[in-house]
């Protein structure tokens, strides 16, 4: 019977479409550089994510040319449950709509389509957290119309809402027709907005429904712009027990605070967050009182700074102590000292993100990150004390980096002992808070494009390799995954031995790609699958 099924939304799907550029001949790597230089490693006529690697040696074939069944039982980070469409369908499944998550739309297309026709009306709603592009959108649109013809399209998250703020809600009037997107919610914080949407949706009164853009009939509509207060600072936690996770993972995310109290000059976020929102501690207990009866063993906190103000930190090491989940989380390591290092370990850290970004004076100073590079490695000094695993980030190319401070960021990694790091070329958001002082910077551009006074993106690009190449003993790990492909490798019954040998075993396929020796590589990969052979077995 249909109709037992009220919404379907999508969380991830791989937002570049990798697998084309996979299949470019090396003599057009140039063209595409930015897209495959040390993010992935050439193997069987093209490129394949470090993953793939994996699966290669584990099942014997790549993700792409494996069945939808196949590929929920291989390697791929966006496997992992994301939190986002968690949150968002957490009031509806609390109020008896039943909701079905897509966790990773490359690996449940098939599951999306069998749902999607036992719907009286196919409602599919896709959560844009990770795109960048409308394009992106179109084309996930376009896969889906094959197959559910009437599919009614709602998007949220943070693309929509980043696209109105720069460009006002009558922006996206041309991409939704184009597309055939029925809805779009684009505040920050709406998870209440998307359920008053869904209730009213038979009736197409939409007059209490905030933050809506819509057509009524052929006019474009909206409704008041309104900011909500983040859905954790209510008392309901995520109905876990009415969500479905996908059934091989032991690991979940969570949120005890939305929004950041500092005021990096590169990030948008605490422009749209308004602010610090941090939950009750009691919030996070019901969670973790529903998930510990759940087969997870590792959480990920999203949130932007959990160890600060310390004093909540420390509140919720405590929490953490009475259960027995390993953790992983984003960290200040400035406001890291012995005793929550060894309160952090006590309570199951396995691994933390750390946003370095620079360790030179007058970029941090530019970055407004209020750290400097003393405390970072005092910070550090003590992850190592008590066997913290730490990965550190860095951004090359933000306004005022010079070669002094491409030296200073090289000598901090080789010097630290961080585990593992990755390089990020600068991305100028029009509305992060370094656009104010764009005259000063001589910053022009936008996205990945961009000069100042002091270096262009096409430098940026190319330092980056020179760092890499620079630096021998600490591994590499690829800027858009990071920590979560090390609590992916852990999920997946990885220990950190195996990960450091099999990493390091990557990192070397990479030196020898960017040396031309495409092809070169067998002993590496020999080596590779006798690393990763004992697991799972």
């Amino acid at each position: 019977m249909k109709g037992n099924v009220d919404l379907i939304i999508i969380g991830k799907f791989e937002t570049i479409d990798y697998a084309s550029y996979s299949k470019l001949p090396i003599d057009r790597l140039d063209m595409f550089r930015d897209l495959v230089q040390l993010r992935m490693v050439y193997q069987d006529g093209g490129f394949h994510h470090f993953l793939d690697i994996f699966n290669k040696a584990k099942f014997g074939r790549y993700y792409a040319e494996s069945s939808y069944v196949q590929r929920r039982e291989m390697y791929n980070i966006w496997n992992l449950p994301s939190l986002n469409p968690v949150l968002a369908v957490s009031p509806m499944l609390n109020q008896g709509f039943n909701c079905k998550i897509i966790n990773n739309l490359d690996s449940e297309f098939d599951l999306l389509v069998k749902w999607a026709k036992n719907m009286k009306e196919p409602i599919i709603a896709i959560s844009t957290t990770f795109l960048l592009t409308w394009t992106v959108v179109g084309r996930l649109i376009e896969k889906i119309r094959k197959e559910v013809h009437d599919a009614v399209f709602v998007i949220g998250g943070a693309f929509v809402n980043d696209q109105t703020l720069v460009n006002g809600h009558a922006s996206l009037e041309e991409p939704m027709r184009k597309y055939g997107v029925s809805y779009a919610i684009h505040s920050y914080n709406s998870e209440n907005d998307f359920l008053k949407l869904m209730q009213q949706i038979d009736s197409k009164d939409f007059s209490n429904v905030n933050n809506l853009l819509y057509f009524n009939e052929d006019k474009f509509c909206h409704t008041d712009g309104v900011w909500n207060s983040p859905i954790i600072l209510g008392k309901d936690a995520p109905p876990w027990d009415k969500i479905n996770l996908p059934k091989n993972n032991k690991t979940i995310q969570l949120r005890s605070s939305s929004g950041c109290i500092f005021k990096c000059s590169f990030c948008t976020y605490p422009v749209t967050s308004k602010g610090f929102h941090p939950a009750e501690m009691d919030y996070l207990k019901a969670q973790l009182d529903m998930i510990k009866l759940m087969d997870i063993e590792y959480l990920i906190f999203i949130d932007d700074t959990p160890n600060f103000p310390t004093p909540r930190f420390i509140a919720m090491l405590k929490l953490l102590m009475q259960y027995d989940f390993k953790w992983y989380s984003f960290i200040r390591i400035q406001y890291i000292n012995d005793d929550i290092a060894r309160m952090m370990k006590e309570s199951g850290c396995d691994g933390v993100y750390l946003g370095i970004e620079s360790t030179n004076k007058q970029v941090l100073r530019n970055m407004k990150k209020a750290a400097t590079r003393s405390k970072y490695m005092e910070g550090i000094e003590y992850l190592k004390k008590y066997n913290i695993i730490a990965f550190a980030a860095f951004i090359v190319g933000f306004p005022g980096e010079t070669q002094e401070s491409i030296r200073d960021n090289i000598e901090f990694i080789k010097e630290s002992g961080i585990d593992y790091y990755s390089l990020k070329e600068f991305w100028y958001a029009p509305n992060a808070p370094v656009s104010k002082k764009a005259v000063e910077f001589g910053l022009e551009g936008q996205g990945n494009k961009w000069k100042h006074n002091t270096m262009n993106s096409q430098e940026a690009s190319l330092i980056k390799m020179d760092i890499f190449n620079d630096i021998k003993d600490c591994i590499y790990l690829d800027s858009d995954s990071g920590l979560w492909y090390l609590s992916y490798l852990r999920d997946q019954n990885y220990d950190w031995n195996t990960i450091e040998k099999s990493q390091r075993l990557i990192v070397e396929m990479l030196r020898r790609d960017n040396q031309n020796k495409y092809n070169q590589k067998q002993d590496l990969l020999d080596k590779f699958a006798t690393t990763i052979k004992h697991i799972n077995m």
